[in-house]
């Protein structure tokens, strides 16, 4: 289990009460320790550590940056090298497992953008932008189309995850446009090159994916709140084989899909959803995915979470708390056993390295 845990929020610039990326400790038993500041920095909505080096990425969601921190002693960041641009609302970061690299998903501009870091160091040193996204309705007549997005959400490309797949190549999610984009990297010049798109039901909203064992891919939507089942065919091609609704229950006018992630033993799906509050539990088979069940996530705006050993830890956004879950025998959340004070949470991410 990981001695801690990074906590990434929003700060007062996004209406926020958080000051910065949080370190939290952790117990033997999953139980969250102390939370103290490990890096005072601007909205950093999403957080990820190198695979090899006491390294932490943070985008800032509304300066439109990404920066590099490194670990000076278990729990504490430093600045590593200067804050890089990025785009509009960046929201997502991926770290290449040999740590070529990193990509970054831009709400607001719908940009995917590539750093090439440093290997001896983890530092940031260059950004190379990927070629943007079409809209694949584009000239439908609106006659023909039936969307669940709502009214609020206007229609322009919107990039949201970038998921690294087992065999080398980075698929990212436009919410905006409904697509799926599947991307070989180029180590050359730092690049990403597109190799397919899959296209979504018109107004799905694909946002975030988890990563199956067997190459399957598991994309909750924001918009449709279903889930999408990717499977990859000949040529690597990836399409869409299955869907389901997240919920047994009729869906709530505004809900809205956030995160997804398989179990241990990849039998189950868990799938946040804001608005309605809850977290909905999924089973797996060689078919696709049903709704098995579904516990209220304790407070208010369920974003991202993490499962890690027998717990599910959910950052709840507008009541600035981590809702902390026993996973009871079967692998459904059973109680929440622990709420943690964390000034508006967005992600909770695992740390890699256990000291310096």
């Amino acid at each position: 289990m990981s001695p801690r845990l990074w906590l990434g929020g929003y700060t007062p610039d996004m209406g926020g009460t958080s000051e910065g990326i949080l370190s939290a400790s952790l117990d033997d038993d999953g139980t969250i320790g102390q939370v103290t500041l490990a890096a005072s920095t601007p909205s950093p909505s999403f957080v990820a550590e190198h695979p090899s080096l006491p390294v932490v990425y943070a985008i800032g969601e509304q300066n439109e940056t990404f920066r590099a921190f490194r670990l000076t002693e278990p729990g504490a960041l430093e600045p590593l090298g200067d804050p890089w641009a990025a785009g509009a609302a960046a929201c997502h970061i991926a770290v290449d497992p040999d740590g070529r690299f990193a990509t970054v998903a831009c709400w607001g501009s719908g940009q995917v953008l590539t750093y090439a870091l440093d290997a001896a160091t983890g530092e940031i040193m260059g950004r190379t932008d990927a070629s943007p996204a079409s809209d694949p309705y584009a000239g439908v007549p609106e006659s023909e189309l039936v969307a669940p997005r709502p009214d609020y959400a206007p229609r322009i490309s919107r990039a949201h995850f970038t998921a690294l797949l087992p065999d080398g190549r980075i698929l990212t999610t436009d919410l905006g446009y409904d697509l799926a984009r599947v991307w070989r990297y180029s180590a050359a010049d730092h690049a990403l090159e597109l190799d397919h798109e899959v296209a979504f039901p018109y107004g799905a909203g694909p946002r975030h994916v988890a990563v199956a064992a067997d190459g399957r891919l598991f994309v909750v939507s924001e918009y449709a709140v279903e889930v999408f089942v990717l499977t990859p065919g000949a040529g690597g091609k990836y399409a869409i084989t299955a869907s389901s609704p997240v919920r047994r229950a009729p869906r709530e006018p505004d809900e809205s899909g956030a995160h997804i992630s398989l179990s241990a033993d990849g039998r189950l799906l868990y799938v946040t959803v804001r608005r309605s509050n809850v977290v909905a539990v999924l089973s797996v088979d060689a078919d696709g995915v049903t709704p098995l069940t579904e516990v209220p996530s304790g407070a208010n705006w369920p974003r991202h979470h993490l499962v890690l050993g027998d717990r599910l830890y959910v950052a709840n956004q507008l009541s600035g708390e981590v809702t902390v879950f026993a996973l009871g025998t079967d692998g459904t959340p059973a109680e929440i056993v622990q709420r943690v004070a964390a000034g508006s949470p967005t992600v909770v991410a695992p740390a890699l390295q256990a000291s310096v």
